[in-house]
């Protein structure tokens, strides 16, 4: 990811009130943070060039889906926070953009007050989701009902034993919330290596972005968050 407090922050919304009340939220956690504005695919095209800190993107724009450019957005920009805004909470739709390669998922239906919340969990280096929606993909990695007692996981040997060692250590770090930027400085290697190695850990793992790749590590052993 990059660095956990957003420099430069894109915000792709239709709706004015809806960038209205975006725009304030990173304004008031992120200041004196830069910040652009698309408010459709369109305008949004030239964007994918720039090396945005942290992108929201609504999901449903006047001229389609923004499933598609968010997953072009990741394979340029690994190391970008991409967060979903969106009205819409099906399980379809939530799990099609983290296999896109969205870190978040924030319901504007949610209190300006939670969503501010839930944003500024990103400075902690935490996927920042609308708790309706962490609690979908829990129980989707879980592969349990939301009311069940929660077992004690198998670890995942198998998955382990594809990482080289090197890349169990990368993904432990991710999986605790470090950016590539702060994983180079604690294996006191290039982020360009990192970023390699994290992209290796994605393809061997069949994972799309930081929120699998935590819970594939969870089942591994390599971190337990709980």
């Amino acid at each position: 990811m990059a660095s956990t407090h957003p420099q430069r922050i894109l915000i792709i919304e239709d709706q004015p009130e809806g960038h209205r009340l975006l725009g304030r939220i990173v304004d008031e956690l992120f200041a004196p943070a830069t910040r652009d504005h698309a408010p459709d695919l369109a305008q949004a095209e030239p964007c994918l060039y720039n090396a945005y800190d942290l992108v929201l993107c609504d999901l449903r724009l006047p001229d389609g889906l923004s499933l598609g450019w968010i997953e072009r957005y990741r394979r340029l920009h690994p190391d970008a926070w991409l967060v979903v805004s969106t009205l819409y909470d099906d399980d379809d739709l939530v799990f099609a953009s983290l296999r896109a390669g969205a870190d978040g998922y924030l319901l504007k239906t949610d209190p300006p007050e939670l969503l501010q919340d839930t944003l500024s969990r990103l400075v902690r280096g935490e996927p920042p989701m609308s708790p309706t929606i962490a609690r979908k993909v829990l129980v989707h990695f879980r592969g349990q009902a939301p009311d069940t007692p929660r077992p004690q996981p198998d670890i995942d040997t198998e998955g382990l034993e594809q990482l080289s060692p090197r890349e169990q250590e990368v993904l432990t770090l991710i999986a605790q919330g470090l950016s590539a930027k702060m994983v180079a400085g604690e294996l006191q290697t290039s982020r360009y290596t990192v970023n390699d190695q994290i992209k290796s850990i994605y393809r061997k793992l069949g994972v799309r972005n930081r929120a699998e790749a935590t819970a594939q590590a969870m089942r591994m052993g390599l971190v337990d968050l709980g």
